[in-house]
């Protein structure tokens, strides 16, 4: 679901100045820059990248990893704009993850994408994110520090939203979660072995346990213990293993809400060996 602008305005205005055609105020800065990259115009781009992004939280959801070395290789990793070239974050899903601050500086590149040039705190080593605008609040991602590498797809949401903005439950204890196969990726294993459509309907108890009931060709019954935490207003993040006759083995799970009981997941199973991806639906149990 593209969220309506309204819902996000810092987003949308920013998409709005990344897709500006010429018209009005923003084409002048747009324009200008076309006819001639000189540093004012530069300027007025990172500028206006920079104040965009204030007040965001973007959702870095992580989908490969290259190499591993420590940092995180799934999960999620929430980064809030905060005035004056600063920023915050925290991560969820598997090891890696912590909490982390530091200043950054925006430019433009032009089309849909922005740069990001960031400095954690006592660090050394700076990184560099471009992110690819696909709507007013989503997209891709691509972060390179030094010759380590992460990228995935994002949302942004507001830091501080309105309460019908708040779209990630704060528990799915109690839910049933329906979730449809719509792409499964294990490069190491052979067709046929793990499913690659069908349908999962997760029922979550309140003592962190939860059954699977499995619909569709290699999608099995089987039962798990899981721990839920909300990172940002319309994602959250699953941590399970998930238990069958056939395996024991942990996952990690993302899920980005497009609506209070709607979104997309994306599943990382034993630690990459499988990627799943889709939609999905909850209802109360």
């Amino acid at each position: 679901m593209n969220a309506p602008s309204f819902l996000f305005p810092a987003a949308g205005r920013l998409a709005s100045a990344l897709l500006a055609s010429c018209m009005g105020a923003t084409l002048l800065m747009a324009c200008a820059a076309q006819a001639d990259p000189a540093p004012q115009a530069l300027q007025l781009h990172e500028a206006l990248a920079r104040h965009e992004l204030v007040g965001l939280d973007l959702n870095l959801q992580i989908e490969k990893t290259s190499p591993v070395n420590g940092q995180p290789s799934q999960g999620v990793i929430v980064k809030r704009y905060l005035p004056r070239g600063q920023w915050s974050s925290q991560g969820a899903g598997g090891p890696g993850h912590r909490v982390a601050s530091g200043s950054y500086q925006m430019r433009h590149l032009g089309g849909k994408r922005i740069e990001e040039r960031s400095l954690e705190t006592g660090s050394q080593t700076p990184s560099i994110t471009i992110y690819s605008f696909d709507t007013a609040d989503s997209g891709t991602w691509v972060q390179t520090t030094g010759t380590l590498q992460l990228s995935g797809h994002f949302s942004s949401t507001p830091s501080q939203p309105k309460p019908e903005q708040v779209l990630a439950p704060v528990t799915n204890a109690g839910l049933h979660v329906a979730l449809i196969i719509k792409s499964a990726v294990a490069p190491q294993l052979p067709p046929g072995v793990y499913p690659t459509a069908g349908l999962v309907l997760q029922s979550y108890a309140t003592d962190g346990t939860l059954i699977f009931q499995g619909f569709g060709p290699g999608n099995i019954n089987s039962k798990g213990t899981y721990v839920y935490k909300r990172l940002s207003a319309n994602t959250a993040v699953e941590e399970t293993r998930q238990i069958s006759d056939f395996f024991d083995e942990p996952y990690t799970m993302v899920y980005t809400f497009k609506t209070p009981t709607s979104g997309t997941w994306y599943q990382s199973f034993s630690n990459g060996l499988i990627r799943f991806s889709g939609t999905f639906d909850t209802f109360p149990r």
